[in-house]
């Protein structure tokens, strides 16, 4: 099967694809329709790209590689956020910017992992266990965090 074919056959209307990822063409992993949505297709985008990466010691540098970009792209967004978080008086922003640095020192940390060539631990191993920490990463601040502020966005919106 294609991709083309297996992302058409994975979408489903209820925001989730068939293997349980998020669809992000559905109305319901909306902010904004504009730049923080944007900014979690691409961190989507990097992480997707990290794990379809083979664990094997040659692709250390494209991962490190993709990690490094999401690390700019995060600190881009985490910023982005909060300034549009501090434009509308959003009462959890202090709570969501502690989460943001904390996300920040997490993904500091996989990276120092990936990057460590002297472990105890096989690359295939680490990076196995970077695949499953930035999924987790990623959704589980989106859903918990980010998706609650879509109602606090829509109250702001440009009519």
């Amino acid at each position: 099967m294609t991709m083309d074919a297996h992302r058409e056959d994975t979408h489903r209307s209820d925001g989730r694809g068939g293997d349980g990822r998020s669809d992000w063409r559905s109305a319901r992993m909306v902010l904004d329709n504009g730049g923080l949505d944007a900014d979690h297709r691409m961190q989507h985008e990097l992480i997707r790209r990290f794990v379809a990466l083979p664990g094997e010691e040659a692709e250390r540098k494209p991962a490190l590689a993709l990690l490094n970009e999401l690390r700019r792209v995060s600190v881009r967004h985490f910023l982005r956020e909060e300034r549009v978080q501090a434009s509308m008086r959003y009462p959890h922003l202090e709570e969501h910017r502690a989460q943001h640095r904390r996300l920040a020192t997490l993904l500091d940390d996989i990276i120092g992992q990936v990057d460590a060539e002297e472990s105890a631990f096989e690359y295939s191993y680490v990076k196995a266990k970077a695949d499953e920490l930035l999924q987790f990463w990623f959704f589980d601040h989106f859903v918990k965090a980010d998706l609650p502020m879509k109602s606090h966005l829509a109250k702001f919106a440009v009519r």
